[in-house]
């Protein structure tokens, strides 16, 4: 149970996601990483609603910043929560390591 604004709520809250690397690995894609572990690979290219307009342009979808564990463009004007980024993504596999 947890209270949060004197309201009782039978639930856990759930841990923040935090992007914590980053990297242009393409024309609108990115390889993040996730404080929980995961590397994924985002693609731009699927983002829609007008605040999303300017990422149409590769130069500026492949200008951002990674601002508060958050991926940004345009000075923060936009930016996309690392749940979105994580939902939205495909896994990368982990390479295994071959024994010796």
């Amino acid at each position: 149970m947890i209270v949060r604004d004197g309201i009782c709520y039978a639930d856990s809250l759930a841990p923040v996601l935090k992007i914590v690397a980053a990297e242009n690995v393409g024309d609108y894609l990115v390889g993040v990483w996730f404080d929980n572990g995961r590397h994924c690979l985002f693609d731009g290219r699927n983002l829609e609603g007008d605040v999303f307009s300017p990422l149409k342009d590769p130069k500026i979808f492949s200008n951002w910043t990674l601002d508060s564990e958050t991926l940004t463009w345009q000075d923060g004007e936009i930016d996309i929560a690392p749940e979105y980024v994580l939902d939205h993504s495909t896994d990368v596999p982990v390479n295994p390591v071959n024994p010796v």
